[in-house]
């Protein structure tokens, strides 16, 4: 196995992996607001963590989620405009769009890191885990996002289609 194979099967493993993580994150969310439920309606008890971690879960869904979703050209768009366009001028807007996210996705970042500074110190009510992990999450997602919209922009400069992954189903 050559260099560029072991890469290829390295990044379909690391793809893998996130949606894996992604996946978990849904199931143990469902299963920790169900003890919740169970628990404040059926028992009288109240769990005092669930609210906390299925919040910290649902973020973790979210911004992990939203990188899969920019892999697979899986969110949602407006076209109508774009659709009328012909092959160069839609190459452009895409292209345009794909660097006004980019630097939205800089902002981001920034606000994430200074977020984490912030709130390194200060933990969980709860459960004793620092408020910095709920902004390394995001740091972390916006940091892929950046990378795959990158790697679209370069695609479309050099004259091929977007994204490879475009159409593959997760």
């Amino acid at each position: 196995m050559n260099t560029a194979e072991r890469v290829t099967r390295a990044v379909e493993l690391f793809w893998k992996l996130l949606t894996g993580i992604v996946m978990a994150a849904f199931a143990l969310m469902l299963a920790i607001m169900a003890i919740q439920v169970i628990s404040r309606y059926a028992l009288g008890i109240a769990v005092p963590w669930t609210d906390e971690a299925a919040r910290y879960l649902f973020l973790a869904e979210i911004f992990l989620g939203a990188v899969l979703a920019l892999r697979y050209q899986a969110h949602i768009r407006i076209t109508v405009v774009t659709d009328a366009l012909g092959p160069r001028l839609r190459n452009l807007a895409a292209s345009l769009a794909d660097v006004i996210c980019i630097l939205v996705l800089l902002m981001l970042v920034i606000g994430a890191w200074n977020m984490m500074g912030r709130t390194a110190g200060v933990l969980a009510s709860t459960f004793r885990m620092s408020f910095s992990y709920i902004y390394l999450i995001q740091l972390i997602s916006a940091l892929l996002m950046i990378g795959l919209l990158l790697g679209d922009l370069y695609r479309r400069i050099a004259g091929g289609p977007p994204t490879p992954e475009a159409g593959r189903s997760a």
